[in-house]
C-alpha cells in the first residue's frame, strides 16, 4: 500500500505543479494585456526585457 501512496503523492504533486505553471502563465498574460491598455507595445517590451534580465540575474 505504501508504494501506491507514493505514486498518488507523486501524481498529486505533478498535477499541482502543472496547475500552478498554467495559472502563472495565464496571470502573466493578463498582466501583459493590462499593460498594453495603458502603455505602448515598445514600452511593454522594454519593461518585460528588463524584468527578464533581472530574473536571469537571480539565476
Amino acid at each position: 500500500m505504501s508504494n501506491r501512496e507514493r505514486k498518488i503523492d507523486r501524481l498529486s504533486r505533478e498535477q499541482t505543479n502543472d496547475f500552478l505553471r498554467r495559472s502563472s502563465l495565464t496571470y502573466l498574460e493578463c498582466c501583459v494585456s493590462l499593460m498594453l491598455t495603458h502603455l505602448t507595445r515598445e514600452e511593454v517590451a522594454t519593461i518585460l526585457e528588463q524584468e527578464a534580465h533581472m530574473v536571469r540575474e537571480l539565476g
